[in-house]
């Protein structure tokens, strides 16, 4: 089945509308929040990168490798924080370890889609951090 652009991009802004939208409730488990959140973010790359069907189908694969090596990074980083606080930090190994991996990735996701849309992977992926934060900013406001 083909889709015109503009009904992908109006299916992928329904999406992320449809998931930012979605209540939290008490009884949600934090995986299925991570799960809405990654289903959001998903829709919010696709559309900022204009993705055809065709490559995200290449991209998401070696983007869900990305998300894992990313993890383990950050996860360590987490991991080794007592010795930070002892004096003995490796911020600048972890910084690092982050930039050669989102160098290999950048490469990586140019085999997959076009270089120009490879090479704005990261500001659109900080750009959803950002509306992130933004989001869950106003619902704690709203909370109090």
């Amino acid at each position: 089945m083909v889709y015109s652009d503009q009904k992908m991009k109006q299916y992928f802004l329904a999406c992320f509308i449809f998931i930012l939208g979605i209540g939290t409730s008490l009884a949600q488990t934090q995986e299925t929040r991570f799960q809405q959140i990654e289903t959001a973010k998903i829709a919010y790359i696709s559309k900022q990168l204009e993705l055809t069907p065709s490559e995200a189908q290449r991209f998401f694969p070696i983007y869900n490798e990305y998300r894992k090596e990313m993890h383990q990074i950050t996860r360590s980083k987490r991991k080794n924080r007592s010795e930070f606080k002892r004096g003995q930090s490796n911020e600048l190994e972890f910084d690092s370890q982050i930039l050669e991996c989102k160098k290999k990735y950048r490469e990586l996701f140019a085999t997959a889609i076009p270089v120009s849309k490879a090479s704005r992977f990261f500001e659109v992926e900080r750009e959803f951090r950002e509306k992130l934060f933004k989001e869950l900013e106003i619902r704690n406001r709203n909370k109090r």
